[in-house]
C-alpha cells in the first residue's frame, strides 16, 4: 500500500471513528431527549388524571346535589297533594255533617260578624231545602237586627255569604278554607310527616 492510501486509510478510519462517536453522542442525547421527554408525558398524564379525577368528583357532586333538589322537590309536591286531599276531604266532611252540626257551624260564623244594620245570609240549594224549620228566628234571638236568608242562592259547595249592606263576609267552606290554607297544610304536615 502506498503512503497515500494509507493517508486515504487513516482519514476514512479517522472519520468513521468520529462518525461513530457522533451517532453514539447522538444516540445518548436522543435517549436523554426521550427519556425528557417520557418524564414530561407521565407528569402531564397524572396531572390530567388528577384534573379528570377532580372534575369527575365534582360532576358527581352536582349529580347528587341535583338529584337530591329534585327528590325533595317531588317529595314536597306529594307532601302537597296530600294535605290538598285532607283539605278536601275537611270540605266533604263539613258538606255531609248533620243538619244540627252543621247549621251550628253557620250560626257561629254569623255570630262572629255581628252589625248594628239588617242582614241577609246567602245559602246553597241544599242548605235552603235542609234549612232547619225555626232557624231564622233562632238566629235572630241571638241579634239585635234582623237577619233574612235570601231567596236567590249561591253557587258554593257549603257554608254561607252574610250580606250587610255593601259588606259582605264569605263564609263559603272554599274560602275559609283558603284563607286558612297555610295554617291548615302547615298543621297537617306536622301531623302527617313529623
Amino acid at each position: 500500500m502506498s503512503g497515500l492510501d494509507k493517508i486515504l486509510s487513516k482519514i476514512i478510519a479517522d472519520a468513521e471513528a468520529r462518525a461513530n462517536i457522533e451517532i453514539d453522542d447522538a444516540n445518548e442525547k436522543a435517549s436523554a431527549m426521550l427519556e425528557e421527554a417520557s418524564k414530561d408525558a407521565r407528569a402531564q398524564a397524572e396531572k390530567r388524571l388528577e384534573t379528570a379525577s377532580f372534575d369527575a368528583q365534582a360532576i358527581i357532586a352536582r349529580s347528587h346535589s341535583a338529584a337530591k333538589l329534585a327528590s325533595q322537590r317531588l317529595l314536597l309536591l306529594e307532601r302537597n297533594h296530600i294535605i290538598d286531599e285532607a283539605l278536601n276531604q275537611v270540605k266533604d266532611s263539613i258538606c255531609s255533617l248533620p243538619d244540627e252540626d252543621y247549621f251550628l257551624m253557620i250560626k257561629n260564623f254569623v255570630l262572629s260578624h255581628l252589625h248594628n244594620e239588617p242582614g241577609t245570609i246567602v245559602l246553597n240549594k241544599r242548605d235552603q231545602l235542609r234549612l232547619p224549620a225555626g232557624f231564622t228566628e233562632s238566629l235572630s234571638e241571638s241579634l239585635t237586627v234582623p237577619l233574612t236568608v235570601s231567596e236567590t242562592s249561591g253557587d258554593f259547595d257549603a257554608g254561607c255569604v252574610l250580606i250587610y249592606g255593601d259588606i259582605e263576609y264569605n263564609g263559603t267552606i272554599t274560602a275559609l278554607i283558603n284563607e286558612k290554607r297555610d295554617v291548615l297544610r302547615d298543621l297537617l304536615n306536622k301531623e302527617l310527616f313529623t
